[in-house]
């Protein structure tokens, strides 16, 4: 797959080099002196890096050309940037005729991948603010647009098993002999106070399914309760009631789950679960950008999709080739300074990229500058 994305690259250039000596042939009683202007922006565009064995695929051949500086964020308040030189699409230099690709149409789907173990649980209150503000830049920044909205847990189980077999009898404490956690603070109950009884028979096979979207998160400080997706979706789209509300009752996943994110996010856009029938029927469409946003700390413990360009190949698959209709951003350890941190490998994989610390008082900026990448990718994207 990596070898075929790099062939089909060298493929492009080809082309292109052949429609431009075409060009000049057909008009060469007129000077060629077609140039481009680039334009600046502040957002992130950098090239994509990998690691042994993975596949890098710059910005499509569509792309007008920019320079634009990638900043990520990091504990201390620091900065990093990069830049990187997108180019022109033959046809689009000042004094043609020609007209732009088609770009974006105006549909993205954004697909947010969270850890539900107890390595995050420090940051639910801090993710939990951030929520609305997510929200708010996506209705304002696109408001136009027709988004679809996942929420995926990293885990392969609905809730807790012995919480849910203690139902409606739930007075372990954290210290009794039946309670299996050891991350619970003495004197507190071993499962959460409003663990969800009452919503058993609502639970479905989808729920324990890993890449299912979230619709009733359960266990230590999840939501623990259903989430009200319109139309009995696992995801949410454009015309929601309360948006920002239901957003952060699905995002609330909890700690009493897994670190599953490369698993759980190929399942989450694989054809199974997103066909017909599937649990996530519909959500990823072809002629939509994607948005992967992650929340991960440096481990990841994924089974079946590994390492990072194992989930890169699954996710350039998904988008059909294109790996510049895919926008990615990680919450996690900035800079990547382990080697097995593989969701930072597999976010700096893309073009269209941004890293955010989690240790950082406010993700509500990073998130603001990643949608920025959007008018980045739009350029670049060819809808299928």
């Amino acid at each position: 797959m990596r070898e075929h994305l790099r062939l089909n690259g060298v493929a492009r250039h080809l082309r292109a080099d052949l429609v431009c000596i075409c060009m000049l042939g057909c008009h060469a009683d007129t000077p060629a002196t077609a140039t481009s202007t680039p334009f600046t922006t502040d957002v992130s565009s950098t090239s994509p890096t990998s690691g042994a064995g993975s596949s890098t695929t710059g910005s499509a051949a569509g792309a007008s050309t920019s320079t634009a500086a990638a900043t990520s964020g990091t504990s201390d308040g620091s900065s990093a940037s990069s830049e990187a030189t997108l180019v022109n699409d033959v046809g689009w230099e000042t004094g043609t005729t020609e007209t732009k690709p088609a770009g974006c149409q105006g549909k993205i789907d954004f697909v947010f991948v969270m850890e539900s173990d107890g390595a995050l649980k420090g940051i639910q209150d801090q993710l939990a603010d951030a929520f609305p503000k997510f929200i708010e830049t996506i209705e304002e920044k696109f408001a136009d647009f027709d988004y679809h909205i996942m929420i995926v847990d990293a885990d392969d189980q609905w809730g807790t098993e012995v919480c849910t077999q203690d139902c409606p009898v739930l007075d372990c404490m954290a210290t009794d002999l039946c309670c299996p956690f050891d991350d619970i603070p003495e004197g507190e109950l071993c499962c959460y106070a409003d663990y969800p009884c009452d919503v058993l028979d609502q639970v479905t096979e989808c729920d324990w399914v890993l890449g299912a979207g979230t619709v009733i998160p359960a266990g230590r400080y999840a939501s623990n309760k259903p989430c009200k997706i319109a139309e009995g979706r696992r995801y949410m789209a454009t015309g929601q009631t309360k948006l920002s509300e239901t957003f952060q009752c699905a995002a609330r996943v909890g700690s009493s789950g897994d670190d599953r994110i490369g698993d759980a996010l190929v399942a989450s856009i694989s054809p199974s679960l997103n066909g017909e029938g599937g649990c996530n029927e519909g959500f990823l469409r072809d002629d939509a950008l994607l948005m992967v946003t992650l929340v991960a700390s440096s481990y990841d413990d994924s089974v079946d999709f590994v390492y990072p360009w194992d989930w890169y190949d699954a996710v350039v698959e998904a988008k059909h080739g294109d790996a510049s209709s895919v926008i990615a951003l990680l919450i996690g350890v900035a800079e990547c300074p382990f080697p097995d941190d593989y969701p930072c490998q597999f976010t700096k994989m893309f073009t269209h990229h941004l890293i955010e610390d989690r240790d950082v008082p406010d993700y509500g900026p990073a998130f603001e500058k990643a949608t920025d990448l959007v008018t980045l990718a739009c350029e670049d994207f060819i809808p299928q």
